[in-house]
């Protein structure tokens, strides 16, 4: 018999003032923040921590760990907002190309919400490097389409593998501070009403 707490999902049928012990409007509130906070040190303090032309990418560690703390729905929009700030704090080629990766990252890792693995250190922190692994070959598909040059193995040896490297670093500390602010794993759909 397993030890861990029940996952609570504020879709139909259940109240989720009740079911959260703050309520989803702390969460939604607490999630934003770690969104705003990871943008920010992402464009600030990043670029210098960088091995070749990698830096960690604390967005991909934020989203996916709001993510997998509250849900599908939730890690959607906080990928896509994290993306959509990052894009406008420090402009890149395409607006629009990181708030669709990490939407999409972020909807991905919420889906291991609901899993015995969301209350463990480890998946998380693979789900971290992989949504940063993803963003990175993402760009790089989109540089190739609007014909910039990508060498493969000089973007493996001087970009991916350093980034992801980084990441992997700042997964645990990004991990331990969203369940701080957060608590433990629980999907939460913020726009379903319950019919009470």
């Amino acid at each position: 018999m397993s030890t861990r707490p029940p996952i609570i999902s504020s879709g139909p049928g259940t109240r989720p003032a009740d079911s959260l012990p703050d309520g989803p409007g702390r969460a939604l509130w607490a999630a934003a923040a770690l969104i705003v906070l990871g943008v920010l040190l992402q464009v600030s303090l990043m670029p210098f921590i960088r091995i070749g032309l990698g830096i960690p990418d604390l967005v991909a560690c934020t989203v996916v760990a709001v993510a997998v703390l509250r849900g599908p729905v939730v890690g959607a929009v906080a990928g896509f907002g994290g993306g959509l700030l990052l894009e406008l704090s420090a402009p890149v080629g395409s607006l629009g190309v990181l708030a669709l990766l990490y939407l999409i990252a972020g909807g991905w890792a919420g889906g291991y919400c609901e899993r015995d693995e969301s209350f463990d250190l480890l998946p998380p922190i693979v789900l971290m490097v992989a949504a940063a692994a993803a963003a990175q070959l993402g760009s790089a598909g989109v540089q190739l389409m609007k014909g910039t040059p990508v060498f493969a193995a000089n973007f493996t040896e001087r970009v991916l593998v350093p980034t992801l490297v980084l990441t992997a670093l700042v997964a645990a500390p990004t991990l331990l501070l969203a369940r701080r602010l957060l608590g433990g794993p629980r999907s939460l759909e913020p726009f379903v009403r319950s019919e009470d």
